[in-house]
């Protein structure tokens, strides 16, 4: 029996943990940006949490079959971005692709390459929302919702929870993932105002 299912087994579907797992580690991703993008927040500390990020992040892929397909494809989705472009962020990522490579975490190939896709288009969307004028029209601001929430791949987890190839409680928690990456982002923007 190899570590993946032995882990597998004695945690079976513990829902809390995955639900605090992705709360934190959306958190956690964005105090690393912050820190190192709009220097709101302490670069000792991102660094100094980088590794927690990783360690919890596979653990939580190993545990998990659905986790190992959705946050490889968010960490595929990102490096393709070219978005993984700090000390901290590589850290994390050493320790995830060291683990995953020591433990032989498999995943759905398929799974991954069409989650990564929808990953990589809300990073792309994300990054035009950015750079939009704000205007008041439907077109505009659905988009600006859409993109600046990630919801293409909030999406394609619905799609598959409804196929029953993941549990609905991966679309939980990545919705807990990114609405505690938003909360950590306007947590900074409030630094950054009260800072002008």
């Amino acid at each position: 029996m190899n570590l993946e299912v032995e882990l597998s087994s004695s945690l079976g579907n513990f829902v809390p943990f995955f639900l605090l797992s992705y709360t934190l580690l959306g958190a956690g991703l964005k105090y690393i940006d912050a820190a190192f993008d709009e220097k709101t927040l302490s670069i000792r500390n991102a660094i100094m949490i980088s590794p927690l990020i990783g360690v919890l992040w596979i653990f939580t892929m190993i545990v998990d079959e659905p986790s190992s397909v959705l946050l490889s494809s968010i960490i595929l989705g990102v490096l393709l971005r070219g978005k993984i472009d700090n000390i901290a962020h590589s850290i994390g990522l050493f320790i995830i692709v060291f683990v995953a490579l020591v433990v032989g975490l498999k995943v759905n190939f398929l799974l991954l390459l069409f989650l990564t896709a929808c990953a990589y288009m809300d990073e792309v969307g994300n990054d035009i929302i950015d750079g939009m004028r704000k205007k008041d029209r439907f077109r505009d601001i659905f988009l600006r919702y859409f993109f600046g929430r990630r919801w293409l791949l909030k999406v394609a987890v619905l799609y598959l929870a409804l196929l029953n190839l993941f549990p609905m409680y991966s679309l939980v928690a990545l919705i807990l993932f990114d609405e505690s990456y938003l909360l950590m982002d306007e947590y900074s923007r409030s630094k950054l105002r009260r800072k002008r």
